[in-house]
């Protein structure tokens, strides 16, 4: 009887070496598997943010009145006719 528990007890506690080693490995693998998943999407990410900051660099560069005073045509009168009085009643 005790010859049989000494054998459950070291198949069990094999057995349990087996598993944890076994269970770390499983663990290793998809933490790898995982990593490079996390790697991938955050290399996207970036991606993503260099080309909004790039189209907002080119759109600002675009527009050439984004500075004070760049209008050429700030002061040009736009309407011919406020020179010419429509009443001739009105002073």
């Amino acid at each position: 009887m005790e010859e049989t528990k000494s054998k459950m007890a070291g198949l069990a506690v094999g057995l349990l070496i087996v598993g944890a080693v076994a269970g770390y490995y499983v663990g290793l693998d998809q933490g790898k598997k995982s990593a490079v998943k996390f790697a991938e999407e955050d290399a996207k990410r970036k991606a993503e943010e260099a080309a909004q900051a790039t189209e907002r660099v080119a759109a600002q560069a675009a527009n050439p009145f984004t500075e004070a005073g760049a209008n050429p045509l700030e002061d040009v009168a736009v309407n011919p006719l406020e020179r010419i009085k429509f009443n001739p009643f009105a002073k």
